[in-house]
């Protein structure tokens, strides 16, 4: 048995697997592999993982599947690997539930000093917050409305999150957009912000036409309101 974070490292190419793989070992974790869709499915269905590094392109199926499969029945943090660095893949890959998202080439220091964020977002993070008859579990990444389970998207997930770990703070577009799609910039971006923030609030409040969770702060951004 071993205390060390257990990092799942899955792409069809050796090499790329021995560097990611001893990146992570150097750097205090205990790495797995996985070269297809089926090999990784059966590790995370057998053996405990704490996070995922997944690249798109597979012999099977691509990451994008196969992180739609991951999704549906865990909460494992996963990072994406893609040789592509268009936004709609990088948009693609984080509605289907992914973390987060580097295009090769990368710097294997950045891509370690990355999942040990996220996986200490995971640890410190609450575990539950309760908000009037609003509750989100973070352990289970479930959400309930007076008791009655709430269907998120992934994306709506992330940015309901997002927005409730930063409760009673306003938040700016910008910050949405690089914090919940990890992009830095975007033409289309606040638009997009606005229709998920839209679909959210018909998931959640209880008169969207008046929002009383997710309120709209005229010129810098949205605020969760935290009910205690």
């Amino acid at each position: 048995m071993t205390n060390k974070p257990v990092v799942l490292v899955v792409d069809d190419e050796p090499q790329m697997v021995g560097v990611i793989s001893y990146a992570f070992q150097v750097a205090g974790f205990d790495p797995l592999v996985a070269y297809d869709g089926n090999q990784a499915m059966e590790c995370i269905q057998s053996r405990h993982v704490d996070l995922v590094i997944l690249d798109v392109m597979l012999p099977d199926t691509d990451g994008f599947e196969l992180c739609r499969n991951i999704r549906r029945n865990t909460a494992i943090p996963i990072m994406m690997l893609t040789a592509k660095s268009d936004q709609v893949d990088v948009i693609m890959g984080l509605e289907l539930g992914a973390d987060d998202y580097m295009a090769k080439p990368f710097s294997t220091r950045e891509l370690v000093l990355r999942a040990e964020a996220i996986l200490r977002r995971v640890s410190q993070g609450p575990k539950l917050v309760q908000s009037g008859p609003l509750r989100i579990d973070f352990l289970s990444h479930t959400v309930t409305l007076n008791g009655s389970p709430i269907n998120l998207s992934p994306l709506g997930y992330r940015l309901l999150v997002y927005l409730v770990r930063n409760g009673g703070r306003v938040i700016s577009t910008q910050e949405l957009l690089k914090e919940v799609w990890d992009l830095e910039v975007w033409e289309g971006g606040p638009e997009m912000i606005k229709v998920e923030i839209y679909r959210l609030r018909r998931k959640i409040e209880p008169d969207p036409k008046q929002p009383y969770y997710i309120r709209t702060v005229r010129g810098a951004g949205y605020m969760f309101v935290v009910d205690k």
